[in-house]
């Protein structure tokens, strides 16, 4: 019996693999700075300093919205463009969210002067934490228009082909920031305003790594004057669901500051700084995992790839669980060593912060389940359900559970530190199952992906092996899928040709890269109808728009001109780094 081919998600896989360890290290390099400041205030200035580098977090969640929630919103909306190769859109989109992070930063500076000080008194609540939180916002608000853009340019840069040139530049900035954290902790008076300086610097010197993605090849994103309001509308409405995440991550840093500092004082705002950074920690490795998401996502989503979206997603998940669960086995059995990291040696608060860190622990899983469906909802356009998500495990559970709970805690004779780290698993769960019962009730008979397992409009969804030996089944397996759909066979024979010339061209022309293509066969949702066929490769890029055939007999990529007679139209898109190429009919 003759082989036939069905679709896999071998180019999906390399995508994931080749997109992971950029991912994970960037995500390593933008919460490293954090923890790394954290320790070093902690170990050189003593643990105060370190709690009042916690009470500016609210502050600085404030400070980074624009460029977090423009770049992660831009960036969806971008890739999502480019899976429907609108590369005007996709760069109006950059162009208006950049411009809008650098004015929001520039703003910041200028009115964070006379704000700093008396924010540090309120956070701090008028104690003697309020001068050094004060002196470190000066500095982060000066910095602002430094940190928006660097922020912005990380999530287009993995959106565009450069998932590895993102976190280099976080790797760099980082280096920098932790060489002159030392520096200026060790050997200047500038106590936690040179904390935060440091920080700054890294960011800015950082930017050198921009300049390989202005000079990159492979950009498909470039400045532009037209369409700023529908493009920021797109990006601002896409970035919904971080936008509503960060306003209630910094309802909830100022919650449970005001909380903590009432009820267990500045010993518990120290135990409360550790957790948040053991969480940071748990952010570098599984939120490494989970951002793959928005940068392929968007894109398969545009296509309409459910296949491909949904085995992404599987594949994320699996790896995301492996390593939470060697990070919960590792603080189970040494919580000590992580109290002494954040140099907390003395008794009993050194036994305190052991005995809460394992309590804490048990939350991660229920964390890391709402954090992918935020970065999956948000990826697919449902900005509902990733806002509720965000708004449930932020804003509406956190709060009171953790003011009722040491209340109860401290009332049954306790101190009320057990209580606070119950508190974040309570409310993690309590979303979980919260959000999976409104799901149920509104979506009935809907998975958790929202999609269907395939594109229903699907005539033909296959994968072939990069073989030339492979290519004499495409035509008839065109031909059969058309003829299932009542396409006559005079219409199915140019699209056979033209499928079996473009994967001939790839194979010969693609490189030691390209062991796999997709081929999927879609009506058309335009104005006049007719057929598209999608063709997905891991190859070198190359636009067969832009080939020109100069007549040479013995040039065999002569073949993309019959594929220019027979197809009414050819658009061409480099996307999460594949070349994706539709041919109308």
């Amino acid at each position: 019996m003759e082989k036939t081919h069905t679709r896999n998600t071998r180019l999906i896989d390399a995508k994931i693999t080749q997109y992971l360890l950029p991912g994970i290290m960037m995500s390593l390099a933008l919460q490293l700075g954090n923890i790394v400041d954290t320790i070093l205030v902690g170990n050189i200035l003593g643990h105060e300093a370190m709690s009042a580098v916690s009470l500016s977090l609210p502050v600085e969640t404030l400070i980074q919205i624009p460029g977090y929630v423009l770049g992660t919103g831009g960036a969806i909306a971008a890739g999502i463009m480019l899976g429907k190769r609108d590369k005007k859109g996709a760069s109006s989109v950059f162009t208006v969210t950049l411009l809008i992070t650098v004015i929001a930063g520039i703003i910041f500076a200028l009115t964070g002067v006379f704000l700093a000080m008396p924010l540090g008194n309120i956070l701090a609540k008028g104690g003697g934490l309020a001068y050094l939180t004060g002196r470190y916002l000066m500095v982060s608000f000066l910095g602002a228009p430094v940190i928006g853009t660097g922020l912005l340019m990380m999530s287009f840069l993995g959106a565009e082909n450069h998932p590895e040139l993102a976190s280099a530049y976080l790797i760099v900035s980082n280096v920098i920031n932790l060489v002159f954290d030392f520096i200026l902790l060790k050997y200047t008076p500038l106590s936690t305003a040179g904390a935060s300086l440091s920080t700054v610097l890294g960011f800015f010197f950082g930017m050198i790594v921009f300049i390989f993605y202005i000079r990159s090849p492979k950009r498909m994103i470039v400045f532009c004057r037209d369409g700023w309001y529908e493009s920021f509308m797109e990006a601002f409405s896409a970035g919904v669901p971080m936008l509503i995440f960060m306003i209630m991550a910094l309802v909830k840093a100022l919650g449970l500051n005001y909380i903590i500092l009432t009820f267990l004082g500045d010993d518990g705002m120290c135990v409360y700084t550790v957790c948040e950074n053991v969480l940071m920690i748990v952010e570098m490795i599984v939120g490494g995992i989970v951002g793959i998401i928005p940068n392929i996502a968007g894109v398969l989503y545009g296509e309409k790839d459910y296949f491909g979206l949904r085995s992404m997603c599987n594949r994320v998940l699996r790896y995301s669980f492996i390593a939470c669960a060697f990070i919960v086995l590792f603080v189970m059995v040494l919580p000590g060593t992580i109290t002494l990291m954040f140099g907390i040696r003395q008794d009993p608060l050194y036994s305190i912060t052991s005995q809460v860190l394992r309590v804490f622990m048990i939350c991660l899983p229920f964390y890391l389940w709402n954090k992918f469906l935020i970065s999956y909802y948000e990826s697919i356009e449902n900005s509902g359900l990733a806002g509720a998500v965000t708004f449930l495990q932020n804003g509406i559970f956190i709060l009171p559970v953790a003011y009722i709970g040491i209340i109860i805690g401290q009332s049954a004779g306790g101190s009320g530190y057990i209580s606070m780290a119950l508190s974040y698993v309570i409310s993690e769960l309590l979303t979980v199952l919260s959000i999976e019962i409104f799901r149920r009730l509104r979506y009935p008979g809907e998975d958790f992906y929202m999609v269907p397992e395939e594109n229903p409009a699907a005539l033909l969804d296959i994968t072939i092996h990069a073989e030339i030996e492979e290519t004499s089944l495409i035509p008839r397996e065109m031909i059969t899928a058309c003829e299932k759909a009542n396409i006559s066979r005079d219409r199915a024979m140019p699209i056979a040709v033209a499928a079996e010339e473009m994967v001939m061209n790839i194979i010969r022309y693609g490189g030691k890269k390209s062991h796999w293509i997709d081929l999927t066969l879609v009506p058309d949702e335009g104005e006049n109808g007719g057929l598209l066929l999608r063709i997905r490769d891991n190859g070198v890029p190359f636009d067969p728009t832009e080939y020109e055939y100069d007549g040479d007999i013995y040039e065999s990529t002569g073949g993309i001109e019959i594929v220019r007679k027979l197809a009414k139209d050819i658009t061409y898109i480099r996307s999460v780094d594949m070349n994706n190429t539709v041919l109308l009919f």
